[in-house]
């Protein structure tokens, strides 16, 4: 396992430094004003790094049936102050719908470019608006869930097409390593996601308990 750890390192390293830039840039650019976090969500690109999953075919029709039968849960958790049905349903999400998105993201490489203008987004928001130590957490569980995987799926993508540079000796082991790199990744993303769960729901439930 380390030898696929020590590949993967430099693509690992590559996306984390973009996104440190994207989203320090985002921060910047939100604290000088010079783009308003309103316009840039409600953005063609904006709106477009959102909803990008629903245009693959089956996939999109599946998970807007995930999403309305999500809400509906949430809703129900919500008003009867379910804490523990709260939090599983958002790990689940999280971990397992969420995680799947950003894999098959990934996989066509080009989409998960979008998420170097997410990080910027995400920048420009947390520079406009109050965020409390709760967001910041659920930010960095979330973020070094998602992160896991993300990399984890380029690099099988990668090691499979350009399997001898990356020193395989068949475009079959080097698949193999990536699939079996990704099994960890998604594995190990669950702790910071249960974490980011049980933060995200004590936030919530403490928000709905004022505006009741």
């Amino acid at each position: 396992m380390l030898f696929l750890i020590k590949k993967a390192k430099w693509i690992y390293t590559t996306v984390f430094v973009l996104y440190v830039l994207s989203y320090g840039a985002g921060y910047l650019a939100g604290k000088q004003h010079w783009v308003e976090y309103r316009e840039l969500l409600n953005s063609d690109v904006g709106t477009l790094s959102r909803s990008l999953e629903t245009y693959v075919p089956g996939y999109g029709d599946l998970i807007e049936e995930y999403r309305s039968w999500h809400d509906e849960l949430r809703n129900k958790f919500l008003f009867s102050r379910n804490h523990w049905g709260m939090r599983g349903l958002i790990f689940l999400n999280n971990w397992i719908a969420a995680n799947i998105t950003m894999i098959i993201r990934a996989v066509f490489v080009l989409p998960i470019s979008l998420s170097v203008f997410g990080k910027f987004a995400q920048g420009v928001v947390f520079a406009q608006t109050p965020a409390s130590t709760h967001i910041w957490i659920t930010f960095l569980m979330e973020f070094g869930g998602y992160f896991l995987v993300i990399c984890a799926t380029l690099s099988m993508v990668f090691w499979t097409i350009f399997y001898r540079g990356f020193g395989f000796v068949t475009r079959w082991a080097a698949f193999r390593g990536g699939l079996k790199l990704l099994g960890v990744a998604y594995l190990v993303s669950a702790a910071a996601m249960i974490i980011g769960s049980i933060v995200e729901t004590d936030f919530i439930m403490n928000m709905f308990g004022k505006f009741q």
